[in-house]
């Protein structure tokens, strides 16, 4: 049998497994309750009987293993409030029957219902539920009394007594939530909670009596249209010297393999949450302006007040704003933050950006392009390639940063910005910084990266270490001289040789065994354990998902860690380059991806590409048999990011992770 030679796994493959997921079908063993628009509240509430108002719902207490099921194709208006709760793994369910489009379930009653409810669902002190399957909406056009005008949620969770615990929210749509008077002013950006899901609890007021909500998964769900927040996560701190605050939280949340398109603000905010894990999400277009109720300000992932938060492998494109909407955000007072393993293209702040009152804060193994170019004529540095600061509005709200850590990050920029843009800046104020190990490119018409210093870290007596950085183009001097260790040159990216798959190196890159090492940063708490237990105490693998050790002297610089392409042992699909077809890297305008044949492989291999949702975008047979290389003619519309490309032939999978950049 002529087989695929597998390449080692890492992390996102492992993930992806073997594609399968379980959202059919829920093993309960409670009662059955069914609700459609051609139902009536006198009758049973079973199949051939169902129910037809949300407030004949709200009245039923449920036990656990009930299931709470809603008929595809109808709609439903009003208020759900979830009377009862779950035990551990025996959930309530709430979900979907019939076939057709998902239910939908609104808050919009409009002015002959009293005015449209603050939110679709509430759950409030109840837990142990699954969501599976809804189209949540809430376009609020009505006032209701006692409803702040501000705010309009699609699912709120509410914690006002103690411990929720065990949530799962999978294959949902959340669209179309508004408030209805939105602050559209900018000095009330913060009045504008809008959320298509909304977790919170009350602040904690005596002592041993900590709020917590924990165990919480998103998943493989669809977020879009939304004023303002995808998910919002916020726990009150508690009264001041009362309860212990590292326990008052959110705690184990899990959000993975969701899409977050067009939202005015930012796809997920995690604030007052403990072990909070962000993977395989597509974040694109946050900050949008489509609609003019939107904010138009921020960033895929923005996490604030948080303890161990980790977001990875998500694809963030895009990203628009005034005032921060970075790739991914890391706000004030955040204790071990790690953004890793990413790809950010055409956000408009930049890419990284730490505020003020950070301990461990570290953003390693991404890739970024083009990003930094917003323009604002009063505050000419207001895009960044890196942002470390330290005060947020007055000379006394300064909260020194410690432990920074910016590493292995690969940074190009090669197109020319427009709008009286001339440079991205890097201004950085942190005790104990560390920049090490990144490529900066500038190159093909691209800004200057201006290098700009908050307070002389020298003066101060804080650590500061930047060596071992290759640089090229328009890379301003300043920036340079801070490197002990600087390299120099083109860094010799793959789509410049015979062989392509974007921002890797070729054999003779300068960045190749050119990084320091020795430099581990700090380590993950609990990895292994809970929702991070696929995560390591260290980074194993590079962007690309080849070994990496931090403490070996002969690391590369950049997101990439392999030995360069002649030297790699042969993997299952190599990409060639045709100069007269689609081109990973650079920029090209025709749609084909051609593909040699690997070592051993004869007959037709099927071919998928994949997101990161481990959805397959397209597929094709090829056939290996002639020498030259296989054509995979991509789709039209497919945009820029992280896919994988799967080869099966004879019950043989091999999988290769590849970068697309157009």
């Amino acid at each position: 049998m002529n087989k695929l030679n597998p390449i080692k796994p890492f992390p996102l493959l492992l993930m992806l497994g073997l594609l399968v997921r379980l959202t059919s079908g829920h093993a309960q063993t409670g009662k059955n309750y069914y609700l459609s628009n051609s139902g009536s509240d006198s009758n049973t509430g079973t199949k051939d009987a169902p129910w037809k108002t949300l407030d004949k719902l709200s009245a039923t207490s449920l036990n656990p293993g009930d299931s709470v099921l809603f008929r595809r194709g109808d709609r439903f208006d009003g208020h759900y409030v979830v009377n009862g709760s779950g035990e551990k793994g025996t959930p309530i369910v709430i979900a979907a029957y019939g076939d057709g489009e998902k239910p939908i379930i609104t808050g919009e009653v409009g002015a002959s219902g009293g005015g449209d409810y603050r939110e679709a669902i509430l759950v409030q002190n109840e837990d142990n539920l699954v969501f599976d399957g809804l189209e949540i909406q809430n376009e609020r056009l009505t006032t209701r009394p006692g409803v702040r005008d501000m705010d309009a949620f699609g699912i709120w969770l509410h914690n006002t007594e103690g411990v929720m615990e065990n949530f799962v929210f999978q294959n949902m749509t959340f669209r179309d939530v508004y408030a209805v008077e939105p602050i559209l002013d900018r000095s009330s950006f913060d009045a504008i909670q809008v959320s298509g899901l909304r977790l919170t609890s009350t602040k904690n007021t005596v002592n041993g009596q900590e709020k917590q909500i924990k165990n919480v998964e998103v998943k493989d769900s669809f977020f879009g249209n939304l004023q303002r927040f995808g998910i919002q996560l916020r726990h009150s701190r508690g009264a001041a010297g009362v309860g212990n605050d590292s326990l008052n939280r959110i705690m184990n949340v899990h959000i993975h393999h969701n899409e977050f398109s067009y939202n005015g603000g930012t796809g997920v905010l995690p604030n007052g949450t403990y072990n909070c894990l962000i993977e395989y999400n597509l974040f694109d277009h946050p900050g949008s302006d489509n609609d003019p109720r939107m904010p138009a300000r921020g960033s895929s992932i923005w996490n604030i007040w948080s303890i161990n938060t980790v977001s990875q492998y998500n694809m963030c494109i895009s990203t628009r704003g005034y005032l921060d909407s970075y790739g991914i955000h890391i706000d004030n007072h955040n204790v071990n933050t790690f953004v890793q393993y990413n790809y950010m293209e055409d956000c408009e702040g930049g890419f990284v950006e730490i505020l003020r009152g950070n301990k461990n804060a570290v953003y390693r193994f991404n890739v970024s392009v083009n990003d930094g170019f917003r323009y604002n004529e009063n505050w000419k540095t207001s895009n960044h390639t890196i942002w470390v600061h330290t005060v947020r509005h007055k000379p006394e709200d300064f909260a020194p940063n410690d432990s920074v850590f910016i590493h292995n990050n690969t940074v190009v920029i090669n197109k020319p910005y427009t709008s009286g843009i001339t440079e991205t800046s890097v201004v950085v104020d942190s005790d104990n910084l560390y920049i090490f190990n990144n490529i900066f490119t500038s190159t093909d018409g691209g800004v200057e990266v201006a290098g700009h210093m908050g307070k002389s870290p020298a003066s101060r007596g804080d650590k500061m270490v930047v060596r071992n950085n290759l640089f090229q183009g328009n890379v301003n001097q300043e920036f340079v001289q801070w490197d002990a260790s600087p390299v120099s040159g083109d860094p010799k990216f793959l789509g410049e040789g015979d062989r392509e798959n974007a921002f890797q190196l070729s054999p003779s890159s300068p960045a190749l065994n050119a990084g320091t090492g020795g430099i581990l940063g700090p380590v993950l708490p609990g990895a292994g354990k809970g929702v991070f237990k696929e995560l390591t105490p260290y980074p194993t693998v590079d962007f690309f998902g080849n070994p990496i050790d931090l403490s070996d002297a002969n690391v590369n610089i950049g997101a990439y860690n392999g030995k360069g392409a002649s030297d790699e042992i042969e993997p299952p699909l190599n990409v060639e380059k045709n100069r007269e077809n689609w081109r990973i890297y650079p920029v090209s305008t025709s749609s084909q991806l051609s593909i040699l044949k690997p070592t051993g492989v004869r007959g037709e291999v099927s071919i998928s590409l994949l997101n990161l949702k481990g959805q397959r975008v397209q597929s094709q047979t090829l056939n290996f048999t002639k020498k030259e290389p296989a054509t995979l003619k991509l789709r039209k519309g497919l945009k820029n990011g992280i896919y994988i490309l799967k080869l099966e032939q004879n019950q043989e999978v091999a999988t290769r992770r590849i970068v697309l950049y157009r």
